[in-house]
């Protein structure tokens, strides 16, 4: 089976009210990481919600792999992308790919008082740290289209499903079982 890990990088928490930045997909296996990019599509300058095309391109390069691990995935990004599909009448591939979600697995297992990537960073001392990064970089790649400013959250994005490999790594023994759905917490 194909397994990556992945992560998107959005304007916005809600697909009715924003518009998808990146997506960042981590072979497990090869560890070679592509980024897709929102920048790279023909109406980034002058239409940034026409993002049909970089949508379509994304689910197709998720739909690569026979599981997924996001993390808070079932709450954010399954949600998020299947919202996307059905608005531009695409297939929602993320509504029955298997996933693994580390905040779940966390929140069953272990007893934290916080389970965000960057916390359980630190809890199970993976040595590469969440990258930082201010809400206007986000701002000012999504609405004033700043290179730079994608850039950063490009990196920011491919960075995550570096740590976020680790940490799967190290919880990989509090998981079950892939069913249909996905892990079995």
């Amino acid at each position: 089976m194909k397994l990556a890990i992945a992560d998107l990088e959005t304007s916005g928490f809600y697909a009715d009210s924003s518009i998808l930045l990146c997506c960042s997909i981590k072979d497990y296996h090869t560890h070679k990481v592509t980024t897709l990019r929102a920048d790279k599509y023909k109406n980034w300058k002058t239409k940034k919600t026409l993002e049909k095309p970089f949508i379509e391109d994304v689910l197709n390069a998720l739909d690569d792999y026979d599981i997924l691990v996001f993390h808070n995935g079932e709450f954010f990004d399954k949600g998020y992308m299947n919202a996307k599909a059905v608005q531009y009448g695409l297939y929602p591939v993320l509504r029955a790919k298997k996933t693994i979600d580390p905040v779940l697995v966390s929140r069953r297992h272990l007893r934290l008082g916080r389970n965000s990537l960057a916390a359980l960073i630190d809890y199970l001392r993976v040595p590469v740290k969440k990258t930082p990064i201010e809400l206007n970089v986000w701002t000012q790649a999504a609405l004033e289209g700043d290179t730079d400013c994608m850039d950063k959250i490009v990196k920011h994005c491919e960075h995550d499903v570096i740590t976020l490999h680790s940490v799967y790594d190290k919880l990989r023994d509090l998981i079950d079982k892939i069913d249909k759905r996905g892990s079995s917490f």
